[in-house]
């Protein structure tokens, strides 16, 4: 009995064997490998004099804007809520802590009575990094909106505080103006430790480099990966994303090589990745990969004078010492060779 067992399951038949499965690679939405570039042009922007133009009684810039404002008691304001230092929610209390938060709240301050932080006048809207200027009211964006009716799901604001580049072709793509700037900006190129044989992008020919889509970094990667391409080298390749935070993600998965953002963000991004190095590729001194950020607003001219009036503000905050403060509080932990001096306000003195 105990044989025919034994014969019996020695005759079982075997498990079939399974195929390998992989599980498929999600890659974030607005993911593409394929990244327009903005249209280039020479002019400079220049924002607007807050001496000029009708004061109200509080000695600041007023009009149409300034006053709905007040009277809607309300400031809506769009920031990014994954930009470690500049502003990002603390997953404990909930609320937006940074450098750029610290700015929106002097604005909220000098806009509506008896503020503080934390008033629920001031609302504060988290953006992605490819769509936050759509948000602005201006008459571009309103045929922008009509041409892709998912554009109509960009909440409106007043203004977007998101370390926004001065730009003259985001001036004219999206009809919007900007203050006057409040942090120089420098390009840093951010790739997992132990990279070999890599001082900066043009040494990234053949491997994928991430940048916010409608940025200037992504342009950067496009003009590179032309110049590269004409003068028959390997290319860099382009990829772009919704929000420039999605390029971490994609990086510790080994989707792409490398990050390209302003270094500040970078430096951010390093703390919460101990596996990746920020490069020291970029010389401050020469002016490659050197810009400012600045308040992006409407450009319509009955909005002008909420352009004036933050304009004012930052003026205020530069002249009592406080957008220095706020400056070195907030980046602190950022190495010094990597922060700038703040820009100066061209309206004072």
């Amino acid at each position: 009995m105990a044989m025919a067992a034994l014969l019996t399951a020695c005759a079982a038949t075997a498990p079939e064997s399974r195929p390998d499965r992989t599980a498929p690679v999600v890659l974030p939405d607005g993911y593409t490998e394929s990244p327009n570039r903005s249209d280039s042009c020479a002019n400079a922007p220049v924002s607007v004099d807050p001496r000029n133009g009708a004061q109200g009684g509080d000695g600041k810039p007023t009009g149409n804007k300034v006053n709905l404002i007040r009277q809607e008691n309300e400031l809506v304001i769009g920031v990014s809520q994954t930009a470690p230092f500049f502003s990002k929610r603390d997953l404990v209390t909930g609320t937006l802590q940074g450098f750029e938060i610290d700015i929106a709240n002097r604005i909220a301050a000098a806009l509506l009575p008896n503020f503080t932080p934390g008033d629920p006048r001031l609302r504060l809207v988290t953006l992605p990094t490819g769509n936050r200027l759509y948000s602005l009211d201006t008459d571009k964006n309103s045929a922008a909106r009509q041409a892709k009716p998912e554009r109509s799901e960009v909440p409106n604001v007043d203004m977007v505080i998101a370390d926004v580049s001065i730009t003259c072709a985001r001036e004219r793509d999206y009809g919007l103006r900007y203050s006057i700037p409040y942090l120089s900006t420098n390009s840093g190129l951010l790739v997992r430790a132990g990279l070999k044989n890599v001082a900066g992008p043009a040494d990234l020919g053949g491997r994928k480099v991430c940048s916010g889509d409608r940025t200037t970094n992504s342009d950067e990667m496009i003009d590179l990966r032309n110049q590269q391409r004409t003068a028959r080298k390997p290319e860099v390749k382009p990829v772009a994303v919704a929000d420039t935070s999605e390029c971490l993600m994609l990086l510790q998965r080994g989707l792409v090589d490398a990050i390209y953002t302003d270094v500040l963000i970078l430096e951010g991004y390093r703390q919460q990745d101990p596996g990746a190095v920020v490069l020291d590729y970029h010389d401050t001194d020469d002016g490659k990969g050197l810009g400012a950020a600045g308040i992006a607003m409407s450009g319509r001219a009955d909005q002008e004078d909420l352009i004036r009036f933050v304009n004012s503000v930052l003026g205020d905050m530069r002249a009592d010492g406080s957008l220095q403060r706020a400056y070195d509080e907030h980046f602190k932990e950022v190495p010094q060779r990597h922060r700038l001096p703040l820009p100066g306000n061209p309206y004072r003195g």
